[in-house]
């Protein structure tokens, strides 16, 4: 069975006909504005061609012909995430409070986390995995990038430790491993791999993970099950299981202008290129019965070698622990034991030569109130990696560009010694 006969088995005549017509359309990009570093207000004014997204609302579509946002030095310095505009839907309709606790179970390349971040604020804690060491990385650089504080980054197999966490969190964004009919018109190449045996490959995988995410949620707690896929046996068959199999139940999503209500199960929406101005998407809201407990976690106070630049930096009412040379800070403590642990909140000190220097990380995170302020021609020799000549007292120094952190330098006889990162300069 080729795919476009597979689609005319799932969806009617006519609605199989327009998505096939709407994936020759050109597409619509979607950015979403860091909240934490710059006001949508300020951004739009900045770029006033953007247009906000529907169910975000610090959400926008863009045209790539008017703005290449992925070249700006905004993109450099965390101030957005460039974001499919459907995958970026999903976690609107989730619900999430502060103090949530969250888990992102396949979570690379770090849109959703991001997104849920922003949303639970440094009440909340998210435990962003990804299976793939490689994409776990790419994961990791961008809660880096974006200065993110509340999120513990992991690659693991949680088929084999999910024991540990049985009823633990609040909500779970599953973004399962799909056949990616959804992607045709982001990358073709995609539409020649695809194969019915391919769909039910990922199915097997799905079930399982659903089943997993399941018996990780606290009893309130809710499930957002997607998939960029098409397909009938990825989507509403994968929850069909889970509901023969435990006491799960839908939840109705509201606000479904421009979204395509399941034929087969009341509650999941489909987000179609030919209805909703973005990629093929699949979202369904999976429920947990009975009543959602707050935890109640404490910051134990930090008395390690860091202490005093702990004070420094107003870290004290987070929970600050040592790994290995490092020392990292978390909203709220979190049990990581049996974690493959790539990144513990923020990384803020590393022990260079026995001594103490602050990570680029910790930069991001701060506010710029306290900042050296560059010029355009200092911003440039910034971020190339290049020594920049300004004369300021001895020691390591917060550098900033147009309200935004860049990072550390080091003053060091009348010059300051560029702390950006190898491998994020920009020559």
């Amino acid at each position: 069975m080729d795919f476009w006969t597979h689609l005319a088995t799932n969806f009617p005549p006519d609605t199989a006909n327009q998505i096939r017509r709407s994936l020759s359309d050109e597409r619509t990009r979607g950015l979403l504005i860091n909240t934490n570093k710059i006001s949508v207000r300020e951004y739009y004014s900045r770029f006033p061609d953007l247009t906000a997204h529907p169910f975000v609302s610090n959400g926008f579509l863009y045209d790539q012909k008017t703005y290449d946002f992925g070249k700006l030095f905004w993109h450099d310095l965390g101030a957005y995430y460039l974001q499919e505009p459907s995958a970026m839907s999903v976690v609107s309709f989730l619900d999430i409070k502060a103090g949530d606790s969250l888990l992102d179970l396949c979570a690379a390349p770090g849109g959703k986390t991001m997104q849920a971040s922003l949303l639970l604020g440094e009440g909340g804690i998210i435990l962003a995995n990804d299976i793939s060491h490689s994409r776990a990385l790419i994961l990791s650089s961008n809660v880096e990038r974006l200065g993110l504080g509340n999120v513990v980054v992991t690659n693991n197999d949680f088929q084999t430790i999910y024991r540990s966490y049985l009823a633990t969190f609040d909500k779970i964004i599953l973004d399962a491993p799909c056949s990616g009919s959804g992607m045709f018109r982001k990358d073709e190449k995609m539409l020649k791999d695809w194969s019915y045996n391919k769909v039910m490959a990922c199915q097997k995988k799905q079930i399982e993970l659903l089943h997993i995410a399941y018996l990780m949620l606290k009893p309130g707690g809710t499930i957002a099950y997607s998939t960029c896929s098409f397909s009938k046996e990825e989507n509403e068959d994968v929850i069909t299981c889970l509901l023969s199999n435990s006491d799960a139940y839908l939840a109705s999503i509201t606000g479904k202008q421009g979204l395509y209500s399941s034929r087969h199960l009341d509650g999941p929406v489909y987000f179609l290129p030919s209805l909703f101005t973005g990629e093929g998407h699949f979202l369904a809201l999976i429920k947990k019965p009975g009543q959602l407990r707050a935890s109640q976690q404490r910051n134990n106070p930090y008395r390690g070698k860091y202490l005093a630049l702990v004070r420094q930096y107003g870290l004290e009412k987070r929970h600050n622990l040592e790994i290995d040379d490092s020392l990292y800070s978390l909203s709220l403590p979190f049990n990581i034991k049996g974690l493959n642990v790539l990144r513990y909140g923020v990384r803020c000190f590393d022990e260079i030569s026995k001594h103490p220097q602050p990570n680029h990380h910790l930069a991001r995170f701060l506010g710029a109130t306290q900042s050296l302020v560059l010029d355009d021609v200092s911003f440039r020799e910034y971020l190339a990696g290049e020594m920049l000549n300004i004369e300021k007292a001895p020691g390591y120094h917060l550098v900033s560009y147009q309200g935004l952190n860049a990072g550390f330098v080091r003053a060091v006889d009348g010059k300051l010694k560029n702390l950006y990162p190898k491998g994020l300069r920009r020559r």
